[in-house]
Order: C-alpha cells, then sequence, then structure tokens
C-alpha cells in the first residue's frame, strides 16, 4: 500500500510539473494561448494581491522544508536510505521553486503566474510524502 501511495504521489508530481511546462510551451507557441493567459492573469490581479500570495506561498514551503530538514536530523538514525533521498530532493525542488518565483516574472515567462501554483504544489506533495515517510519509517522500527 505504501508503495502505491508513493508512485501515485509521484505522478501527481511528474503531471504537475509537466502541466507547468506545457503551459509555457503553448504561451510561446499559439497566439490564442498567450491572450488567454493575459486576459485570465489581468482579472486575477483585480482580485487578488498576487505578489503578496506569491512570496507566503514561497516562505511556507521553505519553513516546512526546514521543518523537514530539522525532523530529518533528529531521526536520521531511525530511517532508512531512501528518506535521505526523499529529504533532498524535497530540498532541491523548493530551491527551484524559490529561484523560479525570484529570478523570473511574467515578462520573461508569459505563463508565470499559473505555472508558480503548479510548480508550488508539487512541492508541497513532495514533502507531505517526505513527511509520511519519515513518520512511517519511525513508527516501524520496533
Amino acid at each position: 500500500m505504501k508503495k502505491v501511495l508513493y508512485i501515485i504521489s509521484d505522478l501527481l508530481i511528474a503531471a504537475l510539473l509537466a502541466g507547468a511546462y506545457i503551459l509555457q510551451y503553448f504561451a510561446k507557441r499559439k497566439l490564442g494561448m498567450n491572450r488567454w493567459i493575459v486576459f485570465k492573469i489581468s482579472k486575477v490581479k483585480e482580485v487578488l494581491p498576487i505578489e503578496t500570495l506569491r512570496y507566503a506561498a514561497v516562505a511556507v514551503v521553505l519553513v516546512l522544508v526546514v521543518l523537514l530538514v530539522i525532523m530529518y536530523g533528529r531521526l536520521r538514525k531511525e530511517c532508512k536510505k531512501i528518506v535521505f533521498y526523499m529529504v533532498m530532493v524535497s530540498v532541491l525542488l523548493a530551491v527551484f521553486y524559490l529561484g523560479f518565483t525570484l529570478c523570473f516574472s511574467q515578462e520573461k515567462i508569459r505563463a508565470y503566474y499559473l505555472a508558480l501554483p503548479l510548480i508550488g504544489l508539487a512541492n508541497v506533495v513532495q514533502i507531505l510524502k517526505t513527511f509520511t515517510a519519515m513518520k512511517l519509517c519511525k513508527t516501524s522500527k520496533p
């Protein structure tokens, strides 16, 4: 059961990251998609404070990753080697999310505001999967 959930979460992460890439791909290739993205983002900017939300999302992801690393540091001897790799993937994904958020903008990447939630959600799924793996690893040891 545990392996099935890991595979499902990995497929979900891959689908979210692929979705972010596909959005950008079609925004560059198809003029209608580009216009739709500009229209949707202008409507969302009227209703929500996007700048505040994007920095808040990055802060939440970074806090979760720091808690993950601290928790792994405490449970390092009880966990299997695979948990170390899961923690490293979580950290790398969080660094990618931070870099993507701070280094790019809508002028550079047209689907920027639509790709940010997808990458952030992939990050949260990876972090939750790693937290679960550490919790199960801790409870499975006698």
